[in-house]
């Protein structure tokens, strides 16, 4: 399965405490979304609060989610650790589950360059056979996977077949899309790059906002590939007020506040992540308000 279109960085839904996750309410949005038309969920990933995650949830959220999805859309499952030994872990989990591919971001706190992020991947590499997605977030784990690094990657190690690309660089987007697409299959990662993106025809995108947004996401993917430019702009200008609200702020929290406004029970993000305020949450409902409906999940119809 070739990862490509729209991938909802599927929140955790948790109870109320915050204590457990609330599996049926994950079910339910892996339907929701579905319906919404996403081509695929990346669960235990940033947006999915996996660093405030046990082990044994990350494994459980993964299951639940390609159970769920029974091949109706691809999973790339978050399997990315501070040690090359948990992702390992992981990620033949993810295998064994039955995944369509997994995504690493590099390991944070300890400092590591290249060489060690590349034999991160390579380890991981060595012990499953799922194709791989590099992660690319410089502000969450201190280290930017460059042009030359990511070519180096999936030249030498072949499952290397993506990259979700959340640093923000717009030249390294244009790039890659327009120099090394053969090579590397590119999945915008970055809510305010996404005009440009579209643009250039990125393959595809991995966006928290897809939990609640996915009709106006599958709709610019759709005139993206078409080259229906004009459907393109006219879209992003409806939905750029909300990327830069959202962006403002705590994502997370947002996104889960946008998600229970439009009626998805998704419940609190867990501490120390902070919750949406009331003020918040009212200039939220605001900003959705002016967006066309259709654009929204159906949930809230």
């Amino acid at each position: 399965m070739i990862l490509k279109g729209v991938l909802s960085a599927i929140v955790t839904p948790f109870t109320a405490d915050g204590e457990k996750i609330d599996e049926v309410a994950l079910r339910n949005l892996v339907e929701q979304g579905i319906a919404d038309g996403v081509d695929g969920f990346v669960p235990a990933g940033g947006t999915g609060e996996f660093s405030v995650l046990s082990h044994d949830e990350r494994l459980r959220l993964v299951e639940i989610v390609v159970d769920q999805t029974a091949g109706r859309a691809s999973v790339l499952a978050h399997t990315g650790a501070t040690s090359t030994r948990e992702a390992i872990a992981f990620s033949r989990h993810a295998q064994d589950v039955g995944a369509s591919a997994i995504m690493l971001a590099t390991p944070y706190y300890e400092p590591i360059g290249f060489n060690e992020a590349f034999a991160y991947y390579a380890g991981v590499a060595d012990a499953t056979d799922l194709p791989i997605c590099a992660y690319n977030f410089p502000p969450a784990t201190g280290l930017h996977l460059d042009v030359d690094f990511l070519l180096k990657l999936t030249r030498e190690i072949p499952q290397v077949k993506y990259v979700k690309d959340s640093s923000a660089n717009i030249m390294q987007m244009s790039t890659l899309i327009n120099e090394h697409a053969d090579e590397i299959h590119f999945l915008n990662g970055e809510d305010v790059l996404m005009l440009p993106a579209l643009m250039l025809k990125a393959p595809g995108m991995v966006m928290g906002i897809a939990n609640f947004m996915a009709p106006a996401l599958a709709k610019l993917h759709q005139a993206s590939q078409s080259g229906d430019d004009q459907t393109v702009v006219t879209v992003w200008r409806q939905i750029y007020p909300l990327i830069c609200l959202l962006g403002s702020g705590r994502y997370n929290s947002g996104v889960k506040a946008a998600c229970e406004l439009l009626g998805l029970s998704v419940g609190p993000v867990r501490a120390p992540i902070p919750q949406y305020t009331n003020e918040q949450k009212a200039v939220l409902k605001n900003v959705l308000a002016e967006i066309d409906p259709v654009l929204l999940t159906g949930a809230a119809r």
